[in-house]
């Protein structure tokens, strides 16, 4: 922190700063523009590249380059053959968690995808995104880890592929060689005597990182229904996520029980060496992977894996519009469809859509805490709310967006306007906008949804007045999506 007069803490300085867009347009164009460019930073989804770059000072250079994937179609699929399933670099988690039977071990996969940020959130972020990052705590590693799955690389040079475990070289460091992107992630699928489970402990239900995550695979022979394989991995307790060995071998060989599951959850907590931070000492760590440990064995004591829970996706679909223009830079002029009109305006310094449509559209799209946390931003981009303090402006070029003002139409207000207002689930106002945007597209998809799934469906959207309990009163009881009024 400086203490000099007239120098600007770093939390009032600029961000680095996003100089050009490349926009390839093929899988073999981006590898070509990365070998070209290999100080570009990729980006899918974007929404942890544009947290690093908003928190990283402005140096007074001219700004970064993004190579934008998220366009590529067949990178954005998920593939089942008869021996593995692949998931494409541009796959999000609300696809995975929206594609239930696919294969039973894409069940671990789809729980740990349910726990990342929001559904805002995870309409944006993707899995392979959640890997190159690194960080020990990002919850589907530990799931993929478990899952035995391999990381497919490419560059312009060749193609490698490595397991998973392999593929992390440090606290959010990988072994991704220069001009290498991940292509995709292959899982193994699974025979019908395989088992397991996924966990997470947290600070709070929604938009937490993990104190302690862990996934669990099983095997079992068929015959004496002994343990043939054990891959269990814990996440957020060290730099990096890999597989128990000692746990590995203490329960191949043996039964599934109340004493083996106990004594293996010993096993885990022995092997960790947890750290103090801000979320959990790691005297709490260990005592809280002992425990939980336990009971994720327990529940695989029945041989059978839990079903993991569809929950509220807002609005995500498959398709994604092709790019109508190749490489953007500031001076690039880009055009969304907003609220039903067309608007059309330079990319400015406005490197998020949120700050181009408070600069161009709409006064009524909030900025909170442009970090993706508190949802006062949440607009409509192509049908799927998002928060837009993470969506760079560049990837909307083409695009409709709805925002709060584009709810009502001639009829009169959306009905989950209305019932705001009847239910007074307003205070002060300012998280309200998102609030609405998020809840119509709640109720679009389901009419009338349960309090249950009107808080997951919600979680990503704080208010710091209400205390929620009106704003779920308002969309319970009552049919609210546009359809039904």
């Amino acid at each position: 922190m400086s203490t000099d007069i007239g120098v600007l803490h770093e939390s009032q300085q600029l961000g680095t700063q996003v100089r050009e867009i490349l926009r390839p347009t093929t899988w073999s164009e981006a590898l070509k523009l990365y070998e070209a460019s290999p100080n570009a930073l990729p980006v899918a989804g974007a929404t942890d590249l544009l947290l690093d770059l908003s928190r990283t000072a402005n140096t007074g250079d001219s700004g970064v380059t993004l190579l934008d994937l998220w366009g590529l179609q067949d990178c954005s699929q998920i593939t089942v053959s008869d021996n593995d399933v692949v998931v494409g670099c541009g796959v999000t988690h609300n696809q995975i968690i929206s594609s239930p039977n696919l294969d039973s071990a894409l069940d671990i996969l789809r729980m740990a995808c349910l726990e990342i940020g929001s559904p805002q959130l995870r309409n944006r972020a993707t899995v392979v995104g959640n890997i190159v990052t690194a960080s020990p705590a990002n919850d589907t590693i530990s799931a993929l880890v478990a899952l035995n799955a391999s990381v497919l690389m490419e560059s312009v040079q060749g193609k490698r592929e490595i397991p998973i475990s392999e593929f992390f070289a440090g606290f959010r460091q990988t072994v991704l060689a220069q001009s290498e992107l991940v292509r995709s992630i292959r899982i193994p699928r699974w025979n019908p005597h395989t088992v397991g489970t996924w966990f997470k402990v947290g600070n709070r239900n929604a938009q937490a990182i993990s104190v302690v995550h862990a996934g669990i695979v099983l095997e079992f022979d068929d015959a004496t229904s002994l343990i043939t394989r054990a891959d269990v991995a814990i996440g957020s307790v060290s730099e990096t996520i890999s597989l128990s060995k000692s746990l590995r071998e203490y329960l191949v060989g043996r039964e599934l029980n109340a004493e083996t599951s106990a004594a293996a959850a010993h096993v885990v907590a022995s092997e960790i060496s947890p750290i103090d931070d801000i979320r959990a000492t790691a005297v709490y760590r260990t005592a809280v992977t002992e425990t939980a440990v336990r009971r994720a064995f327990l529940s695989l004591s029945e041989f059978s894996t839990p079903q993991s829970e569809v929950a509220p996706l807002l609005g995500w679909v498959a398709n994604r519009p092709t790019p109508p223009q190749p490489n953007l830079v500031t001076t690039t002029e880009v055009a969304c469809t907003v609220n039903g009109s067309g608007v059309a305006a330079q990319i400015a310094n406005n490197a998020t859509l949120l700050e181009w449509l408070r600069a161009n559209a709409s006064t009524g799209t909030k900025e909170g805490c442009a970090e993706g946390e508190c949802g006062a931003c949440t607009v409509l981009l192509n049908g799927a709310a998002v928060t837009s303090c993470l969506v760079p402006t560049a990837q909307a070029d083409g695009s409709s967006v709805v925002t709060v003002e584009g709810l009502a139409d001639a009829s009169g207000l959306h009905p989950v306007q209305q019932r705001f207002l009847d239910e007074f689930a307003v205070q002060c106002g300012f998280c309200t906008p998102g609030f609405l945007v998020a809840a119509a597209a709640l109720c679009d998809e389901n009419n009338s949804p349960s309090a249950d799934e009107i808080r997951v469906g919600l979680s990503g959207n704080l208010c710091r007045c209400t205390g929620y309990y009106s704003i779920i009163e308002a969309l319970s009881g009552s049919s609210t999506s546009r359809d039904s009024s």
